[in-house]
């Protein structure tokens, strides 16, 4: 940059850009942390309370944006003092690196009371302690139990892989959910070892004391990682101190300037030093954060605005290479603890250091643009306006958030309706979350009507099944009604499969013909498995017509719903024989035009409407072909023809085979989904 104007006129651009295409505006922010705080709601139980963490729950969602979930044993640790139980775990600092503790348990502590049996103790010459390992080679057990999504997982037949990294239970279902799981132990009270952050001195009174009042609530966690020192393998006696829930509180009290410095930070990160591949992941977006918080204490609130952007940017990364060159990043709640101790060696640190001082002074500016996520940006400086169509705040937030589906973990449906319904009847809840709660009801309603077991029609004749499958219609058929709420069309045709599984064609022939004139409307999609917008793509389309958001849920968009087979849906009727594929764990409607497709010509098949069912077949192969190869929803769309053409024998099947291998072979999406 030339001079001071260049710069601030760069932030401006920069801070519109950010706000626009890449991170969202602060109501975005707003709305993204609304569905968190619902998700973490959907997920708690008595014995376990669940707390999403991570850049995605602070109301970033970048590429690469993780998502912790923070698991809150039921019991916890108090610090060693005068005042403490003689039965109470308790923390040894004395003996532990800075950042961690060990975790004393006295003789004769009942152990029987915790609900998680995994856990390791050692006997020491001092004692007694819980050691860290129950969350290496235990937490597969644990999950189970709490989570019955694992225990599914392999009657499921889901290509599914766990790993540890640090104090991170890390999961991958067919590559499309990423999820870190932390069980964490809750310190009582705030450790003496951080409470020189409580009451140290801060120049701009960042955080406010209103803040660090609310951060002794929310507490601190221990997390099953030891330090390392020049050891390849962690102390296993020891656990680290973990402030994520404090940090999650500060983020959010960022204003907007702040945190797209944070999001530049981690941009920059991922996007630049990263590609270098000496420098490849020596530096985690953690430090990127900490270098944050130090910085924001130091520099006063009112600076940091939408004209001083990326100068508040500089400043980080002045600070960055400072502490490298230290060869010391201290943690922001204890600075004694070096989080790079031992992290890169001596030779790598001086060229990383020598790296980040050459882009300091040179032009860091275009280094910054040539990263992926603002490449658009640098070609268009002089033409960034502001995206002129009418979609709400909200509805973007809807259509871009990539959010776990809670159905996946089967926690949802030990929720009731009356924990929905009394959250959404709340006064003092705003009005934008009641939506997102709505939809959870939704959701649950969804899951519900596909967890009643479904008895045969061909039962009905006895006078005992007869009442038994008529309860069970009515109870199903009333969260199918409430469920048509979801969305545009899915809750119609889910209703339609239904009726298949009824015999009831007639109903079915109408419900069908409805969604097909649904369908010629404009609607928009919602995010689905494999398929997430972005703003960018969101902000090309044409504006929404105005309704309370109900209506517009109705009437808009597009939810494709996915039905994972467990223990609580197995006699489900979505599990049909004709509308899925023997042996399939995963329901995904695909396209909804082509499932609708299907559905008429299955219903016609049952009708033995044979001339109707050869123009339906050839309706269903015209809406496979105009349908992108691109995502997951090509694989269901080429299994629903397939399926199709070899109930009648239809000799162009072949062809059908030879695309969905294709597909499959494009994708490495291989035998699970059909096995």
């Amino acid at each position: 940059m030339n001079n001071q104007n260049d710069l601030q006129s760069l932030s401006c651009k920069m801070y519109q850009y950010l706000s626009d295409v890449v991170v969202g505006s602060e109501k975005v922010v707003k709305y993204r942390r609304y569905f968190y705080k619902c998700f973490d709601g959907c997920l708690n139980t008595d014995k376990l309370r669940v707390i999403s963490s991570g850049s995605k729950a602070e109301g970033l969602d970048l590429p690469g944006s993780d998502l912790d979930l923070m698991c809150l044993l039921d019991f916890f640790v108090e610090e060693n003092n005068e005042n403490t139980k003689k039965n109470r775990m308790c923390l040894d600092t004395e003996n532990s690196s800075p950042g961690f503790a060990c975790i004393k348990i006295p003789h004769g502590y009942g152990l029987e009371n915790i609900s998680c049996k995994n856990i390791s103790i050692t006997n020491t010459g001092s004692g007694l302690f819980l050691t860290n390992d129950f969350g290496k080679q235990n937490m597969s057990k644990t999950m189970s139990k709490k989570m019955s999504t694992f225990n599914d997982l392999s009657k499921r037949k889901l290509p599914a892989t766990f790993t540890i990294q640090g104090p991170a239970f890390s999961t991958s279902f067919q590559d499309f959910y990423n999820y870190d799981f932390v069980f964490c132990i809750s310190c009582r009270a705030w450790p003496s070892v951080a409470k020189r952050w409580l009451y140290r001195s801060r120049s701009h009174e960042w955080p406010s004391f209103e803040l660090i009042t609310m951060a002794i609530d929310e507490g601190v966690l221990l997390v099953p990682v030891g330090s390392k020192s020049n050891s390849t393998e962690d102390n296993s006696l020891e656990w680290r101190f973990s402030f994520s829930l404090v940090e999650k509180l500060l983020v959010h009290s960022f204003n907007h300037c702040q945190l797209l410095c944070y999001a530049l930070l981690k941009i920059f990160l991922k996007e630049i030093i990263d590609n270098v591949d000496i420098f490849n992941k020596v530096l985690c977006s953690y430090y990127m954060k900490t270098i944050l918080f130090w910085v924001l204490e130091e520099v006063d609130h009112t600076y940091w605005t939408q004209v001083n952007l990326l100068r508040c940017f500089l400043l980080c990364m002045q600070r960055l290479h400072y502490f490298i060159g230290c060869n010391y990043i201290p943690n922001y709640f204890i600075p004694e603890h070096n989080m790079i101790e031992g992290r890169m060696s001596e030779q790598l640190r001086k060229k990383l250091e020598v790296y980040i001082a050459e882009l300091l002074v040179g032009d860091l500016w275009n280094a910054l643009l040539s990263s992926s996520s603002l490449n658009d940006l640098r070609y268009n400086l002089c033409n960034i306006s502001k995206p002129l169509n009418g979609i709400s705040e909200f509805d973007k937030t809807l259509m871009t958030i990539d959010l776990p589906d809670v159905t996946l973990f089967s926690f949802v449906v030990k929720r009731s309706l009356s924990f929905f319904v009394y959250r959404i009847r709340n006064e003092h809840c705003p009005s934008h979350l009641k939506n997102i709660y709505a939809m959870a009801l939704l959701d649950l309603c969804k899951c519900l009507a596909t967890s009643v077991k479904k008895l045969s029609v061909d039962s009905v004749s006895k006078c005992s099944s007869n009442k038994q499958y008529y309860s069970q219609y009515k109870q199903c058929l009333f969260y199918l009604l409430l469920n048509l709420n979801i969305d545009a069309v899915s809750g119609w045709l889910l209703l339609g499969k239904f009726f298949y599984n009824c015999q009831e064609y007639d109903k079915m022939s109408e419900v069908l013909l409805l969604s097909e004139k649904i369908l010629t409307l404009e609607l928009y999609d919602l995010p689905c498995l494999g398929y997430v917008p972005t703003l960018k793509q969101i902000n090309c389309k044409t504006s929404i017509q105005s309704k309370p958001f109900l209506k517009r849920l109705r009437h808009t968009f597009i939810k494709t719903p996915v039905f994972y087979k467990g223990k609580h849906n197995d006699d489900s009727f979505v599990f049909h024989k004709d509308l899925t594929h023997s042996g399939w764990r995963v329901v995904h409607f695909g396209s909804q035009e082509v499932h609708l497709r299907y559905l008429v010509f299955l219903k016609l098949y049952k009708q033995k409407h044979t001339e109707r069912m050869d123009s339906a077949l050839l309706l269903l192969k015209e809406a496979v072909g105009k349908t992108p190869r691109s995502n997951v929803s090509s694989v269901i769309n080429y299994s629903y023809l397939l399926k199709a053409q070899l109930l009648i024998g239809d000799d162009d099947y072949l062809t059908t085979i030879r695309g969905l291998f294709s597909i499959l072979h494009s994708f490495g999406l291989k035998g699970p989904w059909f096995s």
